[in-house]
């Protein structure tokens, strides 16, 4: 029996309402500037011209466009099943669906990222939010995050789920 778990991303409305405007300057440089710029007597040259300078708006363009629609509309799809669990980020950009198999599967736990300790910064995420729980999974060692930023009550019945 598949069972499947929808997790709605909670967007931050200042990337929500701001990248657009970003997102849409930069359709106009690489659209409407960088041609006018680019153009000279040989044609060969004014084509290349215009591609070499594209290339980085272009780069900047799929990375904002990316965090933008992870950000608005993104979704974590868990599929149970009783021989695997697979992730799927849904409306996230290049990004395939994880599978792991629950006979790999060392250990899947809750951890609490209220404080969050790094090797540069202390963090403390409990200030502004109580969704400061992941669901971790735990293979060959490595902690694999696969849930972020869900409150207590809704890790746990994910968890739940995935252990039934």
């Amino acid at each position: 029996m598949n069972e499947i778990i929808t997790i709605k991303n909670k967007p931050n409305w200042i990337i929500t309402i701001i990248l657009p405007f970003g997102l849409i300057i930069l359709i106009f440089i690489m659209l409407v500037i960088l041609p006018f710029t680019s153009i000279k007597n040989t044609y060969l040259l004014s084509a290349l011209s215009y591609t070499f300078s594209l290339i980085p708006f272009l780069a900047i363009f799929i990375l904002f466009l990316n965090i933008w629609l992870w950000n608005t509309f993104g979704k974590v799809i868990l599929e149970i099943s009783p021989e695997k669990i697979k992730v799927t980020n849904k409306n996230k950009l290049f990004n395939k669906p994880k599978e792991y198999l629950k006979s790999e599967i060392e250990k899947i736990f809750i951890f609490d990222f209220g404080i969050e300790n790094t090797q540069y910064y202390t963090r403390m995420n409990y200030l502004f939010s109580n969704s400061n729980y992941s669901i971790i999974i735990q293979k060959a060692g490595k902690n694999i995050r696969i849930v972020d930023w869900l409150n207590n009550e809704r890790a746990k019945s994910i968890l739940e789920k995935i252990n039934r």
